[in-house]
Order: C-alpha cells, then sequence, then structure tokens
C-alpha cells in the first residue's frame, strides 16, 4: 500500500516547506492507515468522538480525545478535525464541555511534540504551534497564526490571524494579540508588525483590516459567552 500525503494549501499560506510537503512513501514504521490518515499504533483516539478529515498524521503517544480538564465541567461534545494537519509525538487534544460543545481543529495546521490543547479550543487553518505549548480552555487562533515553543496561553483568549508569539511567551489574561503583530516576553508584549509573515502570505491592508474586524467579533462573542 502507497501513502501519498500531500499538504495542499492556499495563496494565503505563509509555511513554504508545509506546505510543498509532498512525499510518496510506504507507511513508516510504526504507523497504519486508518479512514485516509497516517497514525501511529501507539496513538490513542476517542474515535467515537472524533470527527477527522483525511490526510493527517498523527504521531506516537498523541491523546486525541481524552477527558476535558476543568474542575466544574464535565466532557460534553466531540472534536473536529480537518484535512492535511501534522501532529507530532505527544500532542494532547482534549474533549470540549458545554461552553462550546467542540473542540476544532481546521485545515494543513502543524503541531510540534508536547502541544496540549484545552478543552473548547478553535484553532483555524494554517496554524503552526511549536513544542511544549499549552492552550488553556476556549482559546481561539485564528488563521496563519505562530506560537513559538514554550508559550503559555491564558483561557479564553484569541491568537490573532498572522501574528506570532515570540519562545516561552506567556499570553496573560490582559494580553491582546491583535493580528498580524509579533509579541514576546513575560507577559507578551507587542514588539511590532510581522512583517516577513503578512509578505509571505500576501496579506494587504484591506485583508488585514477585514482580519481585525473578525478578532473584535470573536471577542465580542467570547464576551458575551456565546462560543465563536
Amino acid at each position: 500500500m502507497r501513502w501519498v500525503f500531500s499538504m495542499r494549501t492556499n495563496s494565503n499560506y505563509f509555511d513554504a516547506d508545509i506546505s510543498n510537503l509532498i512525499n510518496t512513501v510506504d507507511a513508516p514504521f510504526g504507523y497504519e492507515f486508518l479512514n485516509g490518515n497516517l497514525v501511529h499504533k501507539t496513538a490513542q483516539i476517542n474515535w467515537n468522538r472524533v470527527s477527522i478529515g483525511v490526510g493527517n498524521k498523527i504521531g506516537p503517544f498523541c491523546v486525541i480525545g481524552g477527558e476535558s480538564q476543568h474542575r466544574h465541567y464535565s466532557s460534553f461534545g466531540e472534536i473536529s478535525i480537518g484535512d492535511y494537519n501534522v501532529f507530532q509525538e505527544h500532542v494532547s487534544i482534549s474533549l470540549p464541555t458545554k461552553i462550546s460543545k467542540k473542540t476544532s481543529i481546521g485545515s494543513r495546521c502543524f503541531f510540534m511534540t508536547s502541544t496540549v490543547v484545552h478543552h473548547d479550543c478553535l484553532i483555524e487553518d494554517d496554524v503552526t504551534i511549536c513544542s511544549n505549548v499549552s492552550l488553556g480552555g476556549r482559546v481561539i487562533v485564528m488563521r496563519g497564526a505562530n506560537i513559538g515553543m514554550n508559550a503559555s496561553i491564558h483561557q479564553f483568549k484569541i491568537i490573532g490571524s498572522y501574528s506570532i508569539i515570540g519562545m516561552s511567551g506567556c499570553v496573560i489574561k490582559g494580553s491582546k494579540i491583535l493580528p498580524g503583530r509579533k509579541f514576546a516576553g513575560v507577559p507578551v508584549k507587542d514588539i511590532g508588525a510581522n512583517s516577513i509573515a503578512l509578505s509571505r502570505a500576501k496579506i494587504t491592508n484591506k485583508l488585514l483590516e477585514t482580519e481585525n474586524r473578525r478578532f473584535a467579533a470573536l471577542n465580542d462573542h467570547l464576551k458575551l459567552g456565546l462560543g465563536a
């Protein structure tokens, strides 16, 4: 059996190394083909609570569909995953709660080793999350964002589209991570425009204005407790 793994992309995706990743190989050692996806045999997937597309690679010891880690709310709902995502080893994605009833991941995202995605998170398309990042409950990561290794994101925060969080950055309750900006430090501070990413993704000022309006709308939804 041959495996064709192609991370297709749209014109706005900025990571050329990932968007051009096209390999035709036999299943690597320890992996198997399940429902159009390449899944390591040690991965734990709660198939009854996970809706998944095709072309995803799920690495060793990933846990997708574990119980929500919430003191007061039990797991409620399902996890939705799109197409052509990469989940490296030890990635953990928790079930949602009644807050939104869905933990959602788009397409063409890249999750590096030991990423933790807690309950009710919404991750849009073309997101990169580096090793040891922890996303608190109900975090929204907008399209094309990049979160550096060891960063921590406070619950109910929005990471703006095409923004970047520097390594070991700490997004606290009062942080505002606007689209197209760079942030670093503990707590993070705005250190300028994410010019390289915006240029690579061909994001015009008009498109960035649209993303800023989306950011504001998502923020209003979270404040009102309506979900996204």
